[in-house]
């Protein structure tokens, strides 16, 4: 059976000295060092898990620029070729007029180079028919006269 005499009351408390110097020499700072670790590693987490939340905020913000910004650039284009289609559709416009207005001075000045020629052929016929009406009248007066 168990005995209790002095030195299992000596055993007691040496044992119960010895937990008590562990406590505080081991274990407390032990438990100190894991509280601060536990308490590192949170908040490692928690600014990660916030980093990461802010990166996909930021992929989010990037993704909408880019979206928004391609939408502005089709615009743009779509802007930039109208205009260009638009002057172009004006320059073959105003070239088309130039040329019929070209055209129409160049059949005004044939008519007129045509009237004057046509003149020119006109009197020139009658000083010609002239001419050779009066030598046969002149030739068939002398004819008569002789």
């Amino acid at each position: 059976m168990i005995e209790f005499n002095a030195t299992f009351l000596v055993a007691m408390l040496s044992f119960v000295v010895f937990i008590m110097i562990m406590n505080a020499i081991f274990y407390r700072p032990i438990l100190n060092i894991m509280r601060k670790r536990d308490e590192y590693i949170n908040s490692n987490y928690d600014e990660a898990k916030a980093f990461s939340e802010q990166a996909e905020k930021l992929d989010i913000k990037k993704a909408e620029t880019i979206q928004q910004t391609q939408n502005e650039c089709r615009t743009e284009i779509k802007n930039v070729v109208e205009n260009a289609q638009g002057l172009a559709s004006k320059n073959v416009q105003d070239v088309r007029t130039e040329v019929k207005n070209e055209i129409q001075l160049k059949k005004d000045s044939l008519v007129r180079e045509s009237e004057a020629l046509e003149g020119v052929l006109k009197s020139s016929v009658v000083t010609d028919l002239a001419s050779s009406i009066t030598s046969k009248f002149m030739s068939k007066d002398l004819a008569v006269n002789k």
